[in-house]
């Protein structure tokens, strides 16, 4: 049986953690012939983020060094899954949507989660209603950006929900980003090197706990991480 690692780096996210490790879809996963594993990085939290975790039957590693990036590279070295799922501890992503990702990885190399089906179509320019408009504004211009940068569409720069095999990390060079920038630096190597990406539509929910992110100041971070990408 095929094994997947369900990776999830966290920092402070006690609210919302249990949710998506008790929302995991393990039966059904294993009725498509995976097994799974629930992998959490606990990045210098300074909650019950790590008690709230394994309390809802997740391994709790560790990671010191600060920066989303960091706590995924520790959680790939550490995953026994041929096969990762990245999805954050905020419960943002419902994790009964990773099933839409399985099921699409076969003749793949890196599938994602996509929150917008349209950027601009003005029936949805405010969809999906769950996120901050600031945020979808930001992500929108960044995948029109992120899209001329890399010559290939794109519709969700930093979606946190994405499935690939783990000898991907060896088909492409190192990443460079250390924190909410990783998302947006793979997509880009991924492409860029010739490899098959696959965005899916999926739902979303309203974030648990409160987010660190500064929507036009990483907006620009995210650019330069595709662009690195891309180029470097």
């Amino acid at each position: 049986m095929k094994k997947i690692t369900v990776l999830i780096p966290c920092y402070n996210e006690e609210k919302g953690v249990g949710k998506v490790i008790d929302s995991i879809p393990k039966d059904d996963l294993k009725k498509l012939g995976y097994s799974t594993e629930v992998l959490v990085v606990d990045n210098n939290s300074k909650d019950k983020t790590s008690e709230v975790a394994r309390k809802h039957g997740a391994k709790v590693i560790f990671e010191s060094k600060q920066g989303k990036t960091f706590a995924l590279k520790t959680g790939f070295k550490k995953a026994k899954g041929n096969y990762i799922v990245t999805i954050d501890g905020d419960n943002t992503y419902p994790a009964k949507e990773i099933l839409k990702l399985v099921k699409t990885i076969n003749g793949n190399d890196l599938v994602v989660g996509t929150r917008f089906d349209s950027l601009w179509k003005f029936s949805k320019i405010l969809q999906p209603r769950e996120l901050a408009f600031q945020r979808v504004f930001a992500n929108k211009v960044g995948a029109e950006l992120g899209s001329i940068i890399i010559g290939h569409r794109i519709t969700d720069v930093t979606t946190g929900l994405r499935l690939f095999k783990k000898e991907l990390l060896n088909k492409i060079p190192e990443i460079k980003a250390k924190g909410l920038d990783f998302e947006a630096e793979l997509t880009s190597r991924v492409i860029s090197n010739g490899l098959k990406y696959k965005e899916v539509k999926i739902e979303t929910n309203f974030r648990e706990g409160n987010s660190s992110l500064q929507y036009f100041r990483d907006a620009f971070r995210f650019l330069w991480a595709m662009i690195k990408g891309r180029f470097f």
